[in-house]
């Protein structure tokens, strides 16, 4: 019988080792490693990398902090990572151990985590048992440390989290480096006074500076930080800056959201000085960017754990590279905008709101990891369609801008082309039947304008038709009959599976002809909820149930989102009602619709170069404007009167926008069309008060 031999022990070396990668003309999804639990899993990772050793390092299978820094340790004796847990050896790992004729085990972690119990079973093996531990986590990865011996780099991360560790560990294993643990704002006391008294050169941090503060990055020598806004963001800086050094002859990939297989796989990857790629249910835009970035060199993709953690379809984008074709139909209210993503990872934005919903966006951009647009299109220059695009132009890195050939005097307008100009690009005009250059695997093709002159500025819009595989999409903008008519006369071919209905559901959008020929099996409607144009109408509902569309509709909806894989569609949510909007006061048919016999409050003037709107109260009685609203029709926007709202008999009020002064202001914004706009007046029951 070998004794139990109980240490407390802590160091670093650097073993620095660049493979060069070699390009291969396609990857293969070589494995899947996975049992029916972590045990089990981690025994065919081990099964994977090793025939014999005479080391290994077992960690707790229950709780990842021990464990975290176990993986430049096993590189060290060339050994596998084992699981077990807190009070019985599981009996895949003491297969293992059998299997491996091991001789050495050392045991991370104290027996909290471990037990006396477990050290018992294996002494019994005739292994000599060796455990590495501190009163908590942070002390254990220091004892592993000084185990280690000299090294010339240190990795340091978020002891409270397995993810950013676990990224790293591969590396830093191959490396030598130890990786120690620390908590958010400041590093250990023990460990401020071992890195003192160690003469390493270079240091990581591993972690954005919510999780390991610039306090903390301060203290360490030589400091390159490696993080992002979410653990896998925080993957794809770690596959980033070590990519000329991976081997990509194999390529690993487990789940981001629970520790044990990554926990095995980082020392079978430090084996063959593999990169490790953590997923969830999907993968990260940026661990994906990660994956395009040096997909030419894989070779063989192992999956790590089954299904369940990480999904066919996950694997699928591994080995391939490409993502699925993904269109999210932002909620801006009555305006709209939409994110193209395409499986090569190209961004398209079409239209983005009205001026106040360009944070919004940008929000939502930013949330999908998006750095780039590779094209922008404003389909038509409508201050519901083009309000936030000086804002996204400002923000973001912009390949090409389409707009159509017309122009506009209102601010919205002014302000759109002098955010293209401070970047020093030009707008490209929209050419009928061109095929845009957005992503080699979809077809992306320009249906309209398709006349250089029209009365109503909707029909302007750009339309575009994106084909991936075997289904489309058809983008409209606000295009109304006669664009529609027009297309159809060009002999298009129009038929697409989603159709983004035109102008918010209205009357003067969706005739019978062009959505015949569309024969679109979804439906999306971007529109506002409660909005006074009663969009989306009954009758173009009627229209879409009769060709049995389903609707999605943003106002009962919120954001909706299609996913496409070239020969399915799924949507993020179930479809909406064919529950049309209120038609009385619409500007549907572009009919105006008359206004009550109720002269008592009236617009009196609006001034669309001074942007101010009159409005008196003829009455000798005063009136609550709660829930009044006043509409400017060519630009669609609205300006809700303040709850509680008097306007006092016989008093005049002004409501101004943009830099004019009023009694009310309804934004900072520039609302009224210099060309040519109605005000429309509307009480509380939405009834049309008075026009100008």
């Amino acid at each position: 019988m070998r004794k139990i031999i109980l240490k407390v022990i802590s160091a670093l070396t650097l073993s620095l080792s660049i493979i060069s990668t070699s390009q291969v003309s396609a990857a293969t999804l070589e494995d899947r490693l996975a049992g029916n639990n972590r045990y089990e899993t981690g025994a065919k990772i081990v099964s994977e990398g090793w025939t014999i050793s005479d080391y290994a390092v077992i960690a707790s299978g229950e709780g990842f902090a021990d464990a975290l820094c176990a993986a430049p340790l096993a590189k060290k004796y060339n050994a596998p990572i084992l699981l077990t847990g807190k009070n019985t050896l599981d009996s895949n790992t003491k297969n293992q151990l059998e299997r491996l004729e091991v001789k050495n085990v050392l045991v991370v972690g104290g027996s909290g985590v471990v037990s006396d119990n477990v050290l018992s079973e294996i002494e019994k093996m005739d292994i000599e048992i060796t455990r590495i531990a501190g009163q908590n986590r942070f002390e254990t990865s220091l004892q592993v440390a000084k185990y280690l011996g000299e090294s010339s780099g240190v990795v340091v991360t978020n002891g409270f989290g397995f993810a950013d560790a676990l990224s790293i560990a591969p590396v830093a294993a191959q490396k030598g480096m130890p990786i120690i643990l620390t908590d958010k704002v400041d590093l250990p006391e023990q460990v401020k006074g071992f890195l003192s008294s160690k003469s390493y050169q270079k240091s990581y941090v591993v972690g954005g500076s919510g999780v390991v503060s610039d306090k903390i990055a301060s203290q360490l020598h030589s400091v390159t930080r490696l993080g992002g806004s979410s653990r896998y963001g925080t993957n794809a800086a770690v596959l980033n800056h070590f990519a000329s050094e991976f081997s990509y002859d194999k390529v690993y990939a487990a789940s981001g959201q629970n520790y044990p297989d990554a926990l095995c796989a980082s020392a079978l990857a430090a084996l063959s000085n593999s990169p490790l790629i953590l997923v969830a249910t999907s993968v990260n835009p940026l661990v994906m960017a990660s994956i395009r970035a040096q997909h030419y060199a894989y070779n063989n993709v192992v999956i790590l754990g089954g299904t369940g953690v990480v999904s066919d379809s996950v694997a699928n984008k591994i080995v391939t590279g490409k993502e699925d074709l993904k269109v999210s139909f932002i909620d801006v209210g009555q305006a709209d905008s939409i994110l193209i993503q395409t499986p090569n990872g190209k961004n398209m934005l079409i239209d983005s709101g009205n001026n106040e919903d360009g944070n919004k966006v940008v929000s939502y951009l930013k949330n999908m990891e998006i750095t780039q647009l590779d094209i922008i299109a404003g389909t038509h220059p409508h201050e519901d369609h083009i309000g936030g695009l000086d804002t996204i132009i400002n923000m973001f890195k912009v390949g090409k801008i389409y707009m159509p050939k017309v122009t506009s005097t209102t601010q919205t307008f002014q302000d759109v082309v002098t955010a293209i100009n401070s970047k020093g690009m030009t707008i490209t005009t929209p050419i009928p039947g061109e095929i845009v250059d957005l992503d080699s695997d979809v077809n992306l093709e320009i249906l309209a304008p398709n006349e250089d002159s029209y009365e109503d500025l909707n029909n302007y819009s750009i339309v575009f038709k994106l084909t991936y595989g075997s289904k489309s999409f058809l983008f409209t903008g606000d295009a109304e009959d006669v664009s529609e008519k027009e297309m159809l006369n060009r002999g298009y071919n129009l038929k697409a599976d989603v159709l983004k209905v035109g102008h918010h559901g209205s009357n003067s959008s969706t005739t019978t002809e062009f959505l015949s020929a569309v024969s679109p099996k979804y439906a999306v409607i971007s529109v506002g909820k409660g909005n006074t144009y009663g969009h989306p109408t009954q009758t173009t509902l009627n229209k879409l149930k009769n060709v049995g569309a389903d609707v999605y509709r943003t106002d009962e909806l919120g954001t909706i989102v299609a996913t496409c894989d070239g020969s399915n569609i799924t949507f993020n949510t179930k479809p909406g009602s064919y529950n049309g909007g209120s038609e009385t006061g619409s500007n549907n048919s572009g009919v105006v619709p008359p206004a009550t016999t109720n002269k008592n409050i009236q617009i009196v003037s609006v001034d669309l170069a001074k942007e101010i709107v009159t409005i008196k109260n003829n009455s000798t009685q005063n009136t609550d404007m709660t829930g009044w609203k006043l509409v400017s029709v060519e630009g669609n926007q609205t300006y809700n009167f303040p709850s509680g709202y008097i306007l006092k008999a016989g008093a005049t009020i002004r409501i101004a926008s943009g830099n004019a002064a009023g009694d009310l202001k309804w934004t900072g914004a520039y609302i009224w069309n210099n060309s040519g706009d109605q005000a429309r007046l509307y009480d509380s029951k939405n009834t049309l008060i008075s026009t100008k």
